[in-house]
């Protein structure tokens, strides 16, 4: 397989991991499998850097991704039939990449069978739509918010992630890829918040493919100027929601995020300065 192929079924198989891990309700287990998709994003960031050095064009298409299961232990062979699939199209295994590659996910089907053969297996329930959030008596008016804004703004958090990852492959400024990486990583953990509460509401949902325009722009500047202002309009929605839900420990949270909206926006500014600086 060619890596431009490859690093698209990577890319499906971190998605896999990744909303595996927010379907299930324990939470220990959950916490494994976020752990091995998180490493399976790095491998995806290697290669993709690698695709780049080689001047190869990749983008983020991905085909229909299987992670739905009744069960703990259906999604666990799943998972693992996916990784088999994913190991034997490593054809270059003396490259150090494909061998770290081979021996992570040799590791997680081993754990995935020790999980399937030996953890209590429980129903997933993230999928049937039960729109309750424990803990919380939400209204129609408030339920209906609170679904529209976690599909949109976990969306968001996604692409968020894919475009810095992106820009991050042909940037050569230190300051820049510093400012990314910060920016992925608040985004990977604003869409585990967003996810797990979809999970918990019977919502989950995989974002649609985001269009290859979007990542791929030829003007970092106006991009930015642009994310500046859809910031802003995240920090509305969430001063707004958590007004309209009226319980404290729910308001507090969509507070919270609208503080760290507000460092996510600084750092897009010390971006914009520094090409305008440098250009």
């Amino acid at each position: 397989m060619n890596k431009r192929k490859l690093f698209q079924q990577k890319h499906q198989l971190w998605l896999a991991m990744l909303f595996g891990s927010f379907s299930i309700s324990n939470e220990e287990i959950a916490d494994v499998l976020y752990d091995f998709a998180m490493i399976e994003y790095r491998h995806l960031t290697w290669l993709g850097g690698s695709l780049a050095d080689e001047k190869v064009p990749f983008d983020y298409e991905k085909e229909d991704i299987d992670y739905h299961a009744e069960d703990n232990a259906t999604l666990f062979g799943k998972l693992i039939v996916q990784i088999e699939q994913m190991k034997a199209a490593y054809t270059d295994t003396e490259d150090s990449m494909f061998a770290r590659f081979i021996t992570d996910e040799d590791y997680f089907v081993q754990k995935l069978h020790f999980l399937q053969e030996n953890a209590h297996n429980e129903p997933i329930t993230a999928f049937d739509k039960n729109r309750k959030l424990e803990y919380y008596k939400l209204d129609q008016k408030q339920t209906d918010a609170l679904t529209l804004f976690l599909f949109e703004e976990s969306y968001k958090e996604y692409e968020l992630i894919l475009v810095y990852t992106y820009a991050n492959f042909f940037t050569d400024s230190k300051l820049l890829s510093g400012i990314f990486i910060d920016l992925i990583y608040e985004s990977h953990f604003h869409l585990k918040s967003f996810a797990r509460m979809m999970s918990k509401m019977g919502i989950l949902s995989i974002p649609r493919t985001i269009m290859e325009q979007t990542y791929k722009f030829d003007d970092l500047g106006q991009f930015l100027v642009d994310g500046i202002k859809e910031e802003e309009g995240a920090k509305e929605e969430c001063v707004r929601l958590a007004q309209m839900v009226n319980h404290e420990e729910l308001s507090n949270f969509f507070y919270f995020i609208n503080y760290q909206e507000n460092y996510h926006i600084a750092l897009m500014r010390k971006a914009l300065e520094h090409l305008k600086e440098t250009t």
